[in-house]
């Protein structure tokens, strides 16, 4: 198989061997993937940036209301200790960047490994209308170290990873100048768009 031409259509060429081997490769949305050897892929970023330690929270339902909009999140405890308690803020913006109304919602008493499931209503509002939900606060926090003495503000909400999610769109508020992917949209999992022709010489 040695001197292959191996070349993907996002303007990526690799030469060499590609028997047996994972080939890495980017998507043209610019997010990295590993090819595998076996006709399957996964994305090589995710798996990176994730902490060994962290709180993961998806919306993972969305209902319509006669005077609301209901959203269904599910809190999963990857900490290795106990979640006492958590209180995120959850803000609806609609067009503009116009905030609309904030909720607070308790997860309580999530064990390592365990997730808890919540509802939070927005009021006076159609799901259709809000652009975004931003994910905030939380400051009050009881989990290992963290605790509502914490002199540190934001550090309960840091431990947070927005998982990405096809229902609907959240966002996490992070400090000014930190960056995290749990801010940007989100697509729903699908296939990299790598091309469909393949160069073999």
């Amino acid at each position: 198989m040695a001197g292959r031409f191996f070349c993907i259509t996002l303007g990526i060429c690799l030469l060499g061997g590609i028997a047996e081997a994972d080939i890495g490769a980017i998507t043209a949305d610019g997010r990295r993937v590993l090819l595998k050897d076996d006709n399957t892929w996964r994305y090589v970023e995710e798996e990176a940036e994730l902490p060994a330690e962290y709180v993961s929270l998806k919306v993972v339902k969305k209902q319509e209301l006669p005077n609301g909009c209901k959203l269904g999140f599910r809190l999963e405890n990857r900490l290795a200790v106990d979640i006492r308690t958590l209180v995120p803020q959850f803000s609806a913006y609609i067009d503009g960047n116009i905030h609309f109304q904030t909720v607070s919602k308790e997860f309580l008493r999530i064990r390592p490994t365990l997730s808890q499931y919540r509802e939070v209503i927005f009021t006076n509002i159609q799901c259709r209308d809000i652009r975004y939900v931003k994910v905030h606060g939380g400051d009050r926090c009881n989990m290992g170290e963290l605790n509502r003495f914490s002199p540190v503000k934001g550090a309960c909400l840091k431990k947070v990873r927005i998982l990405p999610s096809d229902v609907f769109k959240v966002v996490k508020e992070l400090p000014p100048g930190e960056e995290d992917d749990a801010t940007k949209d989100h697509a729903p999992a699908k296939a990299p768009d790598l091309g469909a022709e393949f160069g073999l010489d």
